[in-house]
């Protein structure tokens, strides 16, 4: 029983981090197209390698998260 509530948990912070990762994706496409300029700037790759870590980096956070509400979910 425990381990289930750990696993749901640990999973819908997992999904969570990627609707959030999809929802920054978006809103960057936005930005870009509402603002070319700022676009032309953004393709430099040492950006992109912070972005990409970021978006990697979002699903495991929310993961740890939805792990350690499980966590209170059981004591």
């Amino acid at each position: 029983m425990r381990a289930s509530i750990l696993l749901w948990s640990t999973a819908s912070g997992a999904i969570l981090g990627v609707f959030l990762d999809a929802t920054l994706i978006g809103v960057a496409l936005l930005l870009g197209t509402v603002f070319p300029a700022i676009s032309a700037r953004l393709h430099h790759r040492a950006l992109i390698l912070a972005g990409s870590l970021l978006l990697a980096a979002v699903p495991i956070v929310m993961s740890v998260l939805g792990f350690l509400e499980g966590r209170l979910k059981t004591v």
